[in-house]
């Protein structure tokens, strides 16, 4: 069996052999047809759904979610060189079944010496709902997922044994990097895609560059594990035909850091700017409920609101930076568009320069 097949090396046998590896497939029977198809909208990876057929029939499960490197040379390169692909098989190995967060369950998951090639074969959970990111999330559709965001916060709030993991350190490597290159990345994108964004938005995350050492002081205080691409693209809603209301995706990013920048990443990137601005309160107040709920003892009302606000930079520049380190498509550039003014716009309602420069 080819450990880390290429998307169009997956057939029956591979299958057949994976399944019953895993105990998903007994003995006798075996996968005899697939069909596979694209799925996701995610741009460091390629996703596929295999339909599958079996001999006897309904031996396993009709269908199975696969992710693979992504066959674009600029989307490995940074999944490569960020860690990010190795992180996400990493997790699945030895975090996710530990975690009281729901998210999809692996049934094969392999990276290769290069840190590069993997594969991960994951359960489906469609039929599911998910959120345009571009339309933005609801109120209520926020609040489940902060909900889980708080359950992933409070489990591993503090932990010694997760903060010491050197994996799980590479998100904060990563954007004190971007950090200290962050003059670079703005001067040459009006170059690169300036037709996208407004000038003004461009100033606003511009405004980092002299405070690229208090940033990094800030961003990089450890408290717990962060998922750090916690947007509606990696979320499904009522999956599973309902059973579970909401799932987390896409854990390449996972790392050891502050719990409040998801928070202001998924209001700054997921919510329109007016659904934003008129339930950020509430909903701050529902994630800070809900991690005191899981236990969390030693987190005032007024030091998650000012962490909230502080990290909301984040997500700007998330977006200045990652518009041109992976592959652009129509969608992204739209995305990424309308992801940049949604969170210069927060950033400048919660004047987070100002808390970084009393920080």
């Amino acid at each position: 069996m080819i450990p880390i097949p290429r998307p169009d090396e997956v057939d029956a046998d591979w299958m057949t052999h994976v399944l019953r590896a895993r105990g998903r497939l007994a003995t006798a029977a075996r996968v005899v047809e697939l069909e596979k198809s694209t799925c996701g909208t995610g741009q460091l990876g390629d996703s596929f759904r295999f339909t599958l057929r079996y001999a006897p029939d309904n031996a396993g499960p009709p269908t199975l979610v696969g992710k693979f490197t992504s066959q674009d040379p600029t989307s490995r390169e940074f999944g490569r060189s960020s860690g990010y692909y190795r992180s996400e098989i990493l997790f699945y190995q030895e975090l996710a079944g530990h975690l009281p967060v729901a998210l999809p369950t692996a049934v094969h998951a392999r990276l290769g010496e290069n840190e590069t090639d993997f594969v991960l074969l994951m359960e489906d959970l469609a039929p599911a709902r998910q959120v345009d990111q571009l339309q933005g999330c609801s109120a209520e559709e926020s609040a489940r997922v902060l909900g889980q965001a708080a359950a992933l916060h409070a489990a591993t709030w503090r932990r010694a044994d997760l903060a010491s993991k050197a994996w799980l350190g590479g998100p904060v490597g990563i954007f004190r990097h971007v950090t200290n290159t962050f003059a670079d990345v703005v001067g040459g994108f009006p170059a690169l895609c300036g037709d996208l964004v407004a000038g003004a938005d461009l100033k606003e995350a511009a405004k980092l560059i002299p405070r690229a050492g208090a940033w990094q002081r800030v961003f990089s205080q450890p408290q717990c594990l962060w998922h750090s691409d916690l947007r509606a693209d990696n979320v499904l809603f009522d999956a599973g035909a309902g059973r579970q209301p909401v799932v987390l995706l896409d854990w390449q990013g996972v790392g050891y850091g502050c719990g409040a920048i998801d928070v202001a990443y998924w209001l700054g990137t997921s919510m329109s700017v007016e659904q934003r601005r008129m339930h950020e309160r509430d909903l701050l107040d529902h994630y800070r409920r809900s991690l005191l709920s899981h236990g969390v003892r030693d987190y005032s009302a007024s030091q998650c609101w000012e962490d909230y606000r502080l990290h909301a930079i984040h997500g700007l520049q998330v977006g200045v930076f990652g518009l041109g380190a992976v592959k652009r498509t129509e969608r992204g550039d739209r995305m990424w568009k309308v992801w940049i003014e949604r969170t210069a716009a927060q950033v400048r309602d919660l004047e987070s320069y100002a808390v970084l420069d009393a920080r």
